[in-house]
């Protein structure tokens, strides 16, 4: 997407937003730290060691099932 577009997007996302009222600003506010927030332990948890080998011991135990076409 061209910057350009972004920008476009944005400024009519922020006009959006200035007609909101305090308490929903503060609730989009919130939701989006939410949201932050779970996609970074999402990405922590991809990266650990031992949650990549639990994945792979569950791959492991479900191989069997790959070809019984369910």
């Amino acid at each position: 997407m061209l910057i350009r577009e972004r920008s476009s997007e944005l400024k009519i996302i922020a006009k959006s937003i200035d007609a909101l009222n305090l308490t929903e600003q503060l609730w989009l506010l919130e939701h989006i730290a939410h949201q932050i927030r779970i996609r970074n332990e999402l990405a922590a948890m991809a990266q650990d060691p031992q949650i990549q080998a639990e994945l792979s011991q569950i791959q492991q135990e479900f191989a069997v099932t790959d070809f019984d076409g369910l």
